[in-house]
């Protein structure tokens, strides 16, 4: 009965490897000694040598495409010199729009002006406003160096907008007619009745001293009289909003929405000269005649 060989340990396994590595070395040394492996060591290097430069190459290219590619860097120049056209392209745009928008804003006073060709006007930009919540000034780019003067009224083409209370050399101040100091001399267009429209501390104009045997209906519309000679006869200040009259007051009053946005003024026109209404004779004292 034959018996079967005992399995090798696993020591018995590694050390027969150790010993066949190192007959192979051995071998390996004497045969490169001897010049034998002189082929083999030139294939191999050569192969070597031509992976490491494909790998240095493929290198090189993919390098020079994120980071010295001539077409990228010219790409990227003209990508640059675009932006700064369309830039410059949309500044202009910008500034024609705004052109466009002052060119209105003036063609709109010329012919406003020329309704009234006995007044002289001289057009100012506003460079200023009232900082607090409720409009009550504005500041002008025109003063007493271009002839401006105090109490010049001040007008666009949707109406009255005040007067010139104070001027420097360059500049001037506006009193606007909501301010709750301003008074104007005024005329209901369709009833011919006269009162006085003043600015309101909230903001908004009323007229007062109305009759109550006038009929005034809201819509109408509200002119400067003229009365007073601080202001030329005719011009807009609004248009009647709401009527409060009460039966045992002696006369009523109304609420007026002024014509003017006084938040969104930018130009206006100054009226340096008009022709007052002449009431002078009515104001005139005939001197008494000596006792004889």
């Amino acid at each position: 009965m034959r018996h079967r060989p005992y399995p090798m340990s696993k020591f018995q396994r590694r050390s027969i490897l150790v010993v066949v590595l190192l007959a192979a070395s051995l071998g390996l040394l004497g045969l490169d000694r001897a010049g034998a492996l002189a082929p083999v060591k030139n294939t191999l290097g050569t192969s070597m040598t031509v992976l490491q430069r494909s790998v240095a190459r493929t290198w090189a290219s993919v390098a020079g495409l994120f980071q010295s590619n001539p077409d990228a860097e010219s790409l990227r120049r003209q990508n640059a010199e675009l932006q700064a056209q369309v830039n410059q392209l949309q500044a202009r745009v910008i500034q024609l729009e705004e052109d466009q928008t002052a060119l209105k804003t003036l063609s709109g006073l010329v012919n406003y002006a020329r309704t009234q060709p006995d007044y002289r006007y001289l057009a100012a930009n506003v460079i200023g406003r009232d900082p607090s919540p409720f409009l009550r000034y504005l500041l002008l780019d025109r003063g007493s160096d271009d002839g401006i003067r105090r109490d010049m009224p001040v007008v666009t083409d949707q109406g009255l907008v005040g007067k010139i209370v104070e001027v420097t050399s360059q500049a001037s101040k506006v009193q606007l007619i909501v301010d709750s100091g301003s008074a104007v001399n005024a005329l209901l267009q369709k009833s011919r009745e006269r009162g006085v429209v003043s600015g309101q501390l909230a903001g908004g104009l009323i007229m007062q001293y109305i009759s109550q045997q006038v009929t005034v209906e809201p819509g109408e519309r509200v002119l400067t009289s003229g009365l007073g000679g601080a202001y030329p006869q005719g011009l807009f200040i609004g248009a009647v909003s709401a009527v409060q009259k009460l039966n045992y007051e002696v006369l009523q009053q109304a609420e007026v929405t002024p014509g003017v946005d006084f938040g969104r003024l930018e130009i206006v026109l100054i009226i340096v000269s008009f022709k007052p209404l002449d009431l002078g004779p009515f104001f005139q004292i005939t001197p008494t005649p000596a006792a004889p």
